[in-house]
């Protein structure tokens, strides 16, 4: 008993000190009421940096490398958390490079007693999947991009849909749907039975109630795709990010107190066009979005 207690601490232990235990990185927002940096655009959806447009957190764009040796390392990252099932590589059509995709196998996750494994990141995903059943299933894409290549991992996370809790008041005859042992359908020559005999099933087949879908694994697909980054060797390329986003109701002053009444800048409110005379020098004036002319208000 001494010895089990042991290793549940220990595995505790490297579960909540492995590198991808932390949940998100806290971030300090820019402060809404300091003047714009030199060069930011003003955009009809508010102030922003120059750049191309911004990739969701799954992706990443890299340099223009050999294609089989992304691959290679994006196979090699996906083999360190599932088990390939299928992979479709990326082909040159007439100097015109198509789209790769990596498909796995779903994979149980990760529990407290399983410290070597890494699908499950984080203390709460590592509960949650000793706890429940719990299954993850990723994909990884390598899509060209004008930048060079772009890397997409997606991991889908689902809950074991059952008839029954565990633990219920069920008759010691149930049989679960996953069981090794042959009890219906056409004979087989195992346990006794050759092939022409009657079938002698011991009980009723258990259908199983399928996956319930608990939408993407966020931080297994960041740790993913900085697992491929790693083995390249190289840094994503900087993508645009918006300079401030004002949070729900009224902007507050830093530190989390109101701002006063006298420290408030006078000037439009956050989305408002903003006047030529009130634009910072040196900043580009984007254009908005095209406007109908039949909203346009007749003279």
């Amino acid at each position: 008993m001494s010895r089990l207690a042991a290793l549940v601490v220990t595995a505790a232990l490297l579960a909540a000190h492995q590198p991808g235990a932390a949940q998100q990185p806290v971030t300090m927002a820019p402060n809404p009421f300091a003047p714009l940096p030199d060069g930011a655009v003003i955009g009809p959806q508010g102030p922003m940096l120059p750049g191309p447009p911004p990739l969701p957190r799954n992706s990443a764009v890299i340099p223009p490398l050999d294609a089989e040796l992304v691959w290679t390392k994006m196979v090699d990252a996906t083999d360190d958390y599932f088990k390939v099932q299928s992979e479709q590589r990326v082909v040159f059509a007439n100097g015109v490079p198509t789209e790769g995709r990596i498909e796995t196998f779903p994979q149980t996750g990760a529990t407290i007693l399983e410290p070597w494994r890494g699908d499950s990141v984080g203390w709460n995903e590592r509960w949650e999947s000793t706890l429940q059943s719990i299954r993850r299933i990723g994909a990884m894409r390598l899509v060209p991009d004008p930048g060079g290549w772009r890397i997409e991992v997606v991991v889908q996370k689902e809950l074991e849909f059952v008839a029954r809790p565990m633990r219920a008041t069920a008759g010691g005859a149930s049989f679960r749907n996953d069981d090794s042992l042959y009890r219906y359908g056409t004979p087989m020559p195992t346990l006794g039975q050759q092939v022409g005999d009657q079938p002698r099933p011991v009980a009723a087949p258990t259908p199983n109630m399928g996956w319930i879908p608990l939408g993407r694994d966020v931080l297994l697909e960041q740790k993913m795709l900085a697992r491929v980054l790693a083995k390249l060797g190289v840094s994503p390329l900087p993508q645009a990010e918006p300079y401030y986003q004002p949070p729900d109701g009224s902007p507050a002053a830093p530190g989390g107190a109101a701002a006063p009444a006298a420290a408030t800048p006078a000037g439009p409110v956050y989305g408002t066009p903003v006047p030529p005379e009130l634009v910072p020098p040196g900043a580009v004036i984007a254009p908005g979005p095209p406007v109908p002319i039949e909203s346009l208000p007749r003279p």
